[in-house]
């Protein structure tokens, strides 16, 4: 396929979601006076993935997910702790998280010199925006559709059409390849809005959702070998 434009997601796909969301953990729990341990953790990204999941379906705000990711987890280990105060250090931690992928700057860079590249999150808008800074790729950006800006999250067909009335150029779905790690927002949103798809895998894991990528790579250096 002759794709002409490229969506990306970054969390977990271009940015490593997972160091960025551990230092940051590991800081603001120490902050709080509380302990963090691997275990602790664990729980929170548990927590903090099952509310994304509801996000994702419409059940909760985003304003929901600050709320209560701390105080739940606060909640379940008995921590005496304002959950919302943490969570404010949290994304202030999280936003300075600015590790990539493995591959990724190659990618990258590799992408950019071939194709208009957009970058397509739920992510927290001055979250997401300070960790392309920091990680220096945010050049290489035509445009950054986050959806608390545009009023709808992934999967759901409008926050990719509202994607569609801000850009630069007219593209048709069928010419954008949708490149994610998530089968249940940015493959099952590639679908919904008449995109092809690219699941990156990296941990091998099975697809037991029924939602069906296009494309599967389990290295961002294989990228080339669907483009």
């Amino acid at each position: 396929m002759n794709f002409k434009a490229l969506f990306l997601d970054m969390d977990g796909t271009f940015l490593d979601f997972e160091a960025a969301e551990r230092q940051a953990f590991f800081r603001a729990l120490s902050k709080a006076g509380a302990e963090p341990t691997e275990e602790r953790c664990r729980l929170y990204s548990s927590i903090n993935d099952s509310l994304w999941k509801a996000f994702e379906r419409g059940e909760i705000t985003k304003g929901d997910i600050r709320r209560q990711r701390y105080t739940l987890l606060f909640e379940r280990l008995g921590i005496l702790a304002d959950g919302v105060a943490v969570e404010q250090d949290y994304e202030v931690f999280l936003g300075e998280g600015q590790d990539l992928i493995p591959g990724a700057r190659e990618t990258l860079d590799y992408l950019y010199a071939r194709y208009p590249l957009y970058v397509v999150t739920n992510g927290f808008a001055q979250v997401q925006r300070n960790r392309l800074r920091l990680a220096g790729i945010d050049g290489l950006m035509r445009d950054c559709f986050i959806s608390e800006e545009l009023g709808a999250q992934k999967p759901k067909k409008v926050f990719f059409d509202r994607c569609f009335e801000r850009m630069d150029r007219a593209f048709r779905p069928s010419e954008i390849l949708m490149i994610g790690d998530s089968l249940t927002s940015d493959i099952l949103g590639a679908k919904n809005a008449g995109l092809s798809s690219c699941w990156f895998n990296p941990k091998r894991l099975k697809n037991e959702s029924g939602i069906l990528p296009d494309h599967e790579i389990h290295t961002l250096a294989e990228l080339k070998n669907i483009l």
